[in-house]
């Protein structure tokens, strides 16, 4: 490609060889060097290739209001045409590309069936009495001993809880080796001196 004048100037044209199509990445260059009214010759052809990127990028350009695309006989060439695009005065902000779709984070709510929600009915008050007093956590045993509960319903209470977002279960070192939020409250066992 080659500029006849300096980019800056409003009448400045850059202008493609003979028989090929600028890339999307030179118009792109272009148009951001470019001001309001500059013209760019993007190819000079008897016809323009329908599936060329050069093309589809200046058809996107146009459908963002960037370039108003044109095409005018080659003056010396009168078999041929030049094709070429003016700039808008629209604001560069849409040349982006669109930002990609990020996932929605949506917190899930496990539901809780009749015997887990015994079990956490169970637990619950036992840990947030822990919690709100900053006690260690008791061990399984404990908990089953205190909530009436088997070591294995206390395991499969905590799992349920922490998936229903009613708890979440940190791991640290012994001698604590867990701590319990209790989310609703925020309240935190303590750690084990």
């Amino acid at each position: 490609m080659s500029i006849t004048g300096p980019v800056t100037t409003r009448s400045a044209s850059v202008d493609a060889a003979r028989g090929i199509v600028a890339s999307p990445d030179q118009i792109l260059a272009w148009l951001q060097a470019a001001g309001y009214g500059d013209r760019l010759i993007y190819a000079t052809r008897t016809c323009l290739p329908a599936g060329s990127p050069g093309a589809a990028q200046v058809r996107k350009l146009y459908t963002h209001g960037m370039v108003l695309p044109s095409r005018a006989r080659h003056p010396a060439h009168r078999d041929e045409w030049d094709y070429f695009v003016q700039r808008t005065s629209r604001p560069l902000d849409l040349v982006c590309e669109p930002r990609p779709e990020r996932p929605k984070l949506a917190l899930t709510t496990a539901v809780l069936v009749d015997d887990e929600a015994a079990i956490v009915d169970a637990l619950l008050p036992v840990i947030s009495r822990f919690a709100s007093h900053g006690r260690p956590c008791p061990t399984d045993k404990q908990l089953a001993d205190k909530a009436r509960l088997t070591e294995g319903a206390v395991k499969a209470g905590l799992q349920a809880m922490a998936a229903a977002n009613l708890i979440r279960v940190q791991g640290c070192a012994a001698p604590t080796y867990r701590r319990i939020i209790i989310l609703a409250s925020g309240a935190i066992t303590g750690i084990a001196a």
